[in-house]
């Protein structure tokens, strides 16, 4: 049963096309992952199903009954409530329906009432509905919640407003799971959580009794949890049964498929076109070439093949050797208002390339901050090395008013706009996005910006805060490359194991330095 309809659904925005006459169904229960390459719309698509883009053409319905729940960002929160106030938010309607029954029962306690019958039957109904929903399982469901989300460890009665942006992440996907909607819209669900958190999400989507869909580039986790797959390419949209693994083969087969086709196709149509050309003027062999005008008009000519998009390329640009010794913390203690981590004594040597990992709040930002400078160690000191040229990749970076011409141009305003533009276009911006503001681009394309400024920036020593949010598959893949190439030393903060396994000659995990 379909659930969710899309019928002939066209978007633009400005002159650029997103979807045109695109068409997708979701089933009751289904389990879809939404992919494709950065900038192809999958986010636009989640404003248009939550109604806060109106499409150009085209329907979209869904049942009548059906509830969707959508992933925001600090939307609607009193932030001045904390992380369980937050969380019972989630079943407001049912601690509404309690207040209705405690209402009539001291209206019944008191009786002084016009109708005692009435009042009676409508308790009796109010009170068969809440006993039938989960109330009495709410503490409970909150608390199993906050624990598989590593939640718990933040402090239920810490205010939502002094939580970070990853934090509060966490907490609205806590929310939005609780209230289990019919339809779940989750965009990059795993960009906050660590690997045991990640997990948990994936046997409680792999379990979930209603549909959803999910937009992530983290592959292992879409293999886990999806059993159909929605691919956004070329302004359209297409259904694949099975898992991400099994959409690559079939998508694979059926490119190959098609170019075989194709291919066959237009040596068919040279070869009559080849003997009209020669025949159609003489008179013994006009009538036969006439034939073949009529077979070839007859034939439904393949459009040729879409070019995908090209892959970015990313390559750092290393300047001289630095010393030896690039990094050495004493005694270090790292926070803000209070230590998040104490005693942290780290060495870090030329041409050694660092995973940092550890749970979500536990100060690997923060870490990469102390040593730029950004903030103050709260005790200790660090000690760096000479000859360092150090690069850093923030994660949390709001897009500006700028476009990514003038936001790298800024940067690096000795170079021409031909050689601005090249840089953009190696790291897979296209033309067409050059010149929009950054604030309209996807999560990816501002990484790829960000990225870029990195890629022309000489240096040594790189520092990337969780540089995989928001890249999809074929993008993260070239990142690593090019970071598995770079000469220089590395400190990455990364929570995907799969990337750094292969990249990595040491992993420092935080928690097991926390003291």
């Amino acid at each position: 049963m379909s659930i969710l309809n899309i019928e002939n659904l066209s978007f633009s925005f400005g002159d650029k096309t997103i979807f045109k006459n695109m068409s997708l169904r979701l089933l009751k229960g289904e389990h879809a992952g939404l992919v494709g390459v950065n900038g192809a719309g999958k986010t636009t698509l989640f404003n248009i199903l939550t109604e806060k883009l109106i499409c150009d053409e085209g329907t979209f319905t869904k049942a009548s009954s059906c509830k969707i729940g959508y992933l925001k960002q600090n939307s609607d929160i009193n932030e001045n409530l904390t992380i369980k106030e937050v969380l019972r938010e989630a079943y407001r309607n049912l601690y509404e329906l309690e207040e209705k029954i405690l209402l009539i029962s001291n209206k019944l306690a008191t009786g002084d009432v016009d109708d005692y019958d009435k009042l009676i039957n409508k308790l009796g109904h109010l009170q068969d509905r809440l006993d039938s929903s989960e109330f009495y399982n709410i503490e409970k469901h909150i608390e199993t919640m906050c624990k598989g989300l590593g939640i718990t460890a933040l402090g239920m009665d810490t205010p939502f407003k002094n939580l970070s942006g990853g934090q509060k992440t966490k907490v609205m996907l806590a929310k939005l799971l609780l209230e289990a909607p019919d339809i779940l819209l989750l965009d990059e669900p795993t960009n906050y959580l660590d690997k045991e958190h990640i997990e948990w999400l994936s046997k409680y989507l792999h379990d979930y009794e209603n549909a959803f869909v999910v937009i992530s580039h983290d592959t292992s986790f879409l293999n886990n949890i999806t059993n159909v797959i929605f691919n956004l390419e070329f302004s359209s949209i297409k259904r694949y049964m099975g898992n991400y693994d099994n959409f690559l083969k079939l998508q694979d087969e059926e490119r190959k498929r098609y170019i075989a086709e194709y291919t066959a196709q237009q040596k068919e149509i040279q070869k009559l076109q080849n003997f009209i050309d020669k025949n159609k003027v003489r008179a013994s062999t006009a009538k036969m070439a006439k034939g073949r005008q009529k077979a070839l008009d007859k034939i439904e000519k393949l459009e040729k093949p879409k070019i995908i998009s090209p892959k970015p390329s990313f390559s750092f640009n290393f300047k001289r050797t630095s010393a030896s010794l690039v990094m050495i913390s004493s005694s270090l203690a790292i926070g803000y208002s209070y230590p998040l981590i104490k005693n942290l004594d780290l060495t870090l040597k030329r041409g050694e390339k660092i995973a940092i990992t550890g749970c979500n709040g536990i100060g690997k930002s923060t870490f990469l901050k102390t040593i730029m400078g950004v903030i103050p160690p709260i005790d200790g000191d660090i000690k760096l090395g000479d000859y360092l040229y150090p690069a850093y990749f923030e994660q949390q970076v709001h897009g500006s008013d700028h476009t990514p011409l003038e936001e790298v141009w800024d940067c690096f305003p000795k170079k021409s706009q031909s050689e601005i533009r090249a840089a953009l276009g190696r790291c897979g911006i296209k033309n067409e996005h050059m010149n929009q503001k950054l604030k309209t681009l996807s999560g990816g394309e501002q990484s790829k910006v960000r990225l870029c400024k990195l890629t022309l920036t000489p240096t040594n020593w790189l520092l990337l805060d969780e540089p995989t949010n928001h890249l999809d598959a074929i993008s993260k893949a070239e990142l690593k490359k090019a970071l598995i190439d770079f000469k220089g030393t590395l400190l990455l903060v990364c929570h995907e194991v799969d990337f750094y396994k292969d990249l990595a000659t040491q992993v420092w995990n935080m928690e097991e330095l926390l003291v």
